[in-house]
């Protein structure tokens, strides 16, 4: 058997070269940083993978394949299991969420995916970008704006990067970028199709693990600031 190990939040494109770069994978349908989708024979609709970007669609876990196996057969076999989470949460979803399709489900799920690494908020911050796309407020999400970035990205996001009208850039587009940003977890998904029911419309980073939620622009504003001391304290620590 050959592993393979596609890790939550990682991209398609993580996916593709960790497949290329995996000799115990014969090569099919992969090429750079594309994938020849009629080969792969997905049965989904071209809305469901706009300028052919399957960015979602594969379902990170860890998983052994038989030595010589196509990365044709792996792409297809975690695509099925990503769709078939999809489409029983969508079939089970709360009432009154403002997703028109599950394709936007997924792309939510993404975004969730991005933004937290702690289970237990997941449920949480679905609840925030639920409250906001209701109130039609924009997401305002640092992640879909680094995914815009593609490979300019350099682990700063500038005030001019905000400020740039990009399809991902939530801080200047309403509503849900154009695809997903990453690969999302089941249990991501499951967040974006049952998230809690809060009045939160805000979060931010503690500094000491989690995030602080507050459904006011006061509270979140003190909750940066707060943040911003955690983090002035750990550098003159050396931390």
């Amino acid at each position: 058997f050959v592993r393979v190990q596609i890790i939550e939040g990682k991209t398609a494109n993580n996916l593709y070269q960790t497949l290329l770069a995996n000799k115990g994978i014969k090569n099919e349908v992969i090429t750079g940083d594309k994938v020849d989708i009629a080969k792969l024979g997905l049965n989904i609709p071209e809305a469901y993978h706009p300028n052919d970007n399957l960015e979602g669609w594969f379902s990170p876990d860890t998983y052994y394949f038989n030595e010589g196996s196509s990365d044709k057969k792996v792409l297809t076999d975690l695509f099925n299991r990503q769709y078939d989470a999809l489409m029983e949460n969508w079939a089970n979803r709360q009432t009154d969420l403002p997703y028109k399709t599950p394709y936007e489900a997924l792309i939510m799920a993404s975004i969730i995916e991005k933004e937290t690494s702690v289970a237990s908020e997941r449920e949480e911050v679905a609840g925030v970008f639920v409250n906001r796309l209701k109130k039609n407020m924009r997401l305002q999400t640092d992640p879909t704006v680094i995914y815009g970035m593609g490979k300019r990205y350099n682990g700063n996001i500038r005030k001019s990067d905000l400020e740039e009208k990009t399809p991902y850039n939530t801080y200047q587009i309403d509503g849900l970028p154009p695809t997903p940003i990453a690969l999302p977890s089941v249990a991501s998904i499951k967040a974006a199709l049952h998230p809690n029911q809060t009045d939160s419309l805000y979060f931010v980073a503690t500094g000491n693990g989690g995030h602080k939620f507050t459904s006011n622009l006061e509270d979140h504003n003190q909750a940066v600031q707060d943040y911003l001391r955690v983090m002035r304290e750990k550098k003159a620590q050396g931390n």
